[in-house]
């Protein structure tokens, strides 16, 4: 808790110091805000209600025409709509607003705002029509669109429209008309998709039409051209003939082959009985077996008869001749049962060939009547394909003029906008409060970044934090009481001085830096105007004050200041006596007890060859047998050599920082310049410390006095 109180504590120096930007910061942020809300134009905002909902289901059944609206996009679709400049060019005509001198300045006065008034409450039929690049409604359209805010309500199908204007009563007309122009353009949108979707499909089922027809004269005239009748009872029974046919066919091969065999088998035995009889089909004749049978029988009757009679016998020789006359007659029937046979085989290759022919004939209808029925059928489908979508388009065309009839709406207006009371802009006391806390923490915020930008000394921390070197005092900044009172001798001047109890309580700290007494040291810093010549003269004053033979060198041999500040004469002084001149009372008294001073002399080319000579040296021996110490003023670190060269001859160094202005590297580059040398640092004063503004009065109460001649901190 103590660590924390500290850091805070330092925040709260830190705005302390810089106050005064922190102050100006707040008050130009606070005076413009104030200034800006007091001289702004109020804004009224109107809102009008809209409910964006979904269509009935048996609109969105036979909707087919356009795509569906309830997609995920769907309601930010509709909210760009509402902002569109189509809806923003209805407002601008609807209401009239080129007549309105409020809304359009280039207007005269005249009764259009009147009739806006009375247009703002309906909806009118909007005429689609062309809009040139000069139309004087696309400016206030652009200006309708500028104004215009849609909130849609979290969790609803609610959305808010709400237009701002410097008018009450304007915005409120503006927002219903705003309301009343996006409830026409989506009526439009779906009517005039409907009407589109009707005026194409009219057109389409005309072309249609003329297809179906056409493809229905085709398909008559390749039945009349192919006469197709009763193409399918021939599709049925050509098939079955072919069949048949090649059955027959079959068969008749069959009976051809068989014939053709028994022909081959006898055609031959014409003229031999004996063979021909030894031939089934010739031997199984019924006529031929009764001629065998009477042949047998007589060959036996003329053999018993030979036996008998004799061969001469008369009746043997009727006999013989009654057998002759029997085997010719069976010698001719064979002959005609080989004809017969003959004939058969003929008929039979004649039957074949006939069955053959047709059954190839058949087959030949049979595909002519296939290829038939496929163009049929494709004329056929044809003509049912466009009847089908002539029946589709009529359906279709009827359903989507029923929707232009009927007209279903998905989009009403809940509550239209009242003429608001009140402006939403500007908030002024908001706008002030906001200001005041902004204000406050932005000086704050510019207070801590001046702070980390500024890379000086500020405190006496920072010296030791960032040096590494003792701090020997810390000198405040110095406010006059008396006009002729002068900084360089205060300590003599005014002993009683805060500042001069600073510089005693410095010579306190100096005299004890040391282990050994310190017989002479340089003031020195890094840059000009930090306060060396100053802490310097008060140092040796502060000194002579304890009555100490103390002699004040002024070894500055570019700007010397100590002449001038003891209003002494400079044309003898340390340079002449390093230039080997004869010097006689180079050393001079001043009006200060105890205290001998030394000017510069004439500023010579050379100044850190003299100060580096042998001669200092015997400057330097002669002095300190003389005087208990001596104080020497010397030229700035950085910027030249002569105080680096001093510091190697003296017992010490005392380096003066400025607080504020020194910065860290120059400070930490005049160290380095000094320790290159292992010059002896006595330690460091940190000079016109402004404790009111870093808050350091309390670290350092012997700043300030108390009784009757109190003063404030110089």
């Amino acid at each position: 808790m103590q660590e924390e109180e500290i850091h805070l504590r330092d925040y709260w120096k830190v705005i302390v110091k810089r106050r005064n930007s922190v102050l100006t910061f707040f008050s130009v942020l606070v005076v413009v805000v104030t200034i800006g809300t007091l001289t702004t134009t109020p804004v009224y905002r109107a809102t009008t209600r809209v409910l964006i909902d979904r269509e009935n289901q048996y609109m969105a059944n036979i909707n087919t025409v356009y795509a569906d609206f309830y997609s995920e996009d769907y309601y930010h679709t509709q909210y760009e709509l509402i902002r569109s400049g189509a809806v923003a060019y209805k407002v601008a005509k609807n209401l009239n607003l080129q007549s309105n001198p409020d809304f359009n300045p280039a207007a005269k006065k005249s009764d259009g705002f009147f009739s806006m008034i009375g247009n703002a409450f309906r909806t009118t039929k909007n005429v689609p029509e062309e809009r040139s690049f000069d139309d004087p409604l696309l400016p206030l359209a652009k200006k309708v669109q500028g104004n215009l805010r849609v909130d849609p309500v979290k969790n609803s199908r609610i959305v808010n429209i709400s237009y701002e204007y410097h008018d009450p009563i304007l915005a409120a007309y503006i927002a219903n008309g705003i309301a009343n122009a996006y409830v026409e353009q989506v009526l439009d949108i779906k009517m005039g998709t409907a009407k589109h979707a009707v005026e194409w499909m009219s057109k389409k089922i005309d072309e249609q039409k003329k297809l179906l027809e056409q493809s229905q004269n085709v398909l008559q005239e390749y039945m009349k051209d192919k006469d197709i009748v009763e193409l399918e009872n021939k599709e049925a029974i050509t098939p079955q003939k072919v069949q048949s046919l090649s059955a027959q066919l079959v068969m008749a091969e069959s009976k051809r082959k068989e014939t053709e065999a028994l022909y081959n088998q006898v055609k031959d035995l014409t003229n031999n009985l004996a063979g021909a009889l030894t031939v089934p089909a010739i031997a199984g004749d019924q006529v031929m077996q009764s001629l065998r049978t009477e042949e047998i029988r007589r060959e036996k009757d003329a053999m018993e008869m030979s036996k008998k009679y004799g061969e001469k016998h008369p009746q043997m020789i009727r006999l013989r001749e009654d057998l002759r006359a029997l085997r010719e007659k069976m010698s001719s029937e064979s002959k005609r049962i080989i004809t017969s046979m003959k004939n058969d085989y003929e008929l039979a290759k004649t039957k074949e060939a006939g069955l053959r022919s047709s059954l190839a004939q058949g087959k030949g209808e049979a595909l002519s009547l296939s290829s038939k029925a496929i163009q049929y059928g494709v004329l056929k489908r044809e003509v049912e394909s466009n009847q089908q979508i002539y029946d589709a388009l009529l359906k279709r065309i009827k359903e989507t003029s029923l929707i232009e009839e009927v007209k279903s709406f998905n989009i009403y207006i809940v509550d239209r906008a009242e003429v608001p009371k009140g402006p939403v802009r500007p908030r002024s006391l908001l706008n002030v409060l906001l200001s005041v806390i902004v204000g406050l923490f932005g000086g704050a915020g510019i207070a801590f970044f001046l702070e980390y930008v500024d890379n000086t000394f500020k405190k006496p921390e920072d010296v030791e934090e960032r040096l590494s070197l003792p701090l020997l005092g810390v000198v405040p900044s110095f406010r006059k009481t008396d006009p002729d009172e002068r900084l360089e001798t205060i300590t003599h001047t005014n002993q009683k001085a805060a500042i001069s109890e600073t510089y005693r309580a410095l010579r306190t700290s100096i005299l004890l830096s040391a282990v050994e007494p310190v017989k002479s040291f340089v003031v020195t810093s890094s840059l000009e105007n930090e306060g060396k010549t100053t802490t310097a003269i008060n140092l040796a004053i502060a000194l002579a004050q304890m009555e100490k033979m103390v002699l004040l060198v002024d070894a500055d041999l570019r700007k010397p200041k100590i002449h001038t500040v003891f209003g002494m004469e400079n044309s003898v002084g340390l340079s002449s006596f390093l230039a080997r001149q004869m010097v006689r009372d180079m050393i001079r008294t001043s009006p200060i007890p105890h205290l001998s001073i030394i000017t510069s002399g004439p500023l010579p080319p050379n100044p850190s060859e003299l100060l580096g000579s042998i001669r200092m040296r015997e400057f330097l021996n002669i002095v300190n047998e003389k005087f208990d110490i001596v104080v020497f003023d010397s030229a700035p670190l950085v910027t030249v050599t002569d105080a680096t060269i001093l510091s190697d001859l003296v017992d010490g160094t005392v380096m003066v920082i400025r607080s504020g202005k020194t910065t860290v590297e120059v400070a930490k580059r005049g160290k380095r310049l000094l320790t290159d040398i292992n010059a002896k640092i006595l330690g460091v004063v940190l000079n016109c410390v402004d404790t009111e503004r870093e808050g350091y009065k309390y670290l350092y109460p012997y700043y300030y006095q108390y009784g009757p001649d109190k003063e404030k901190a110089v």
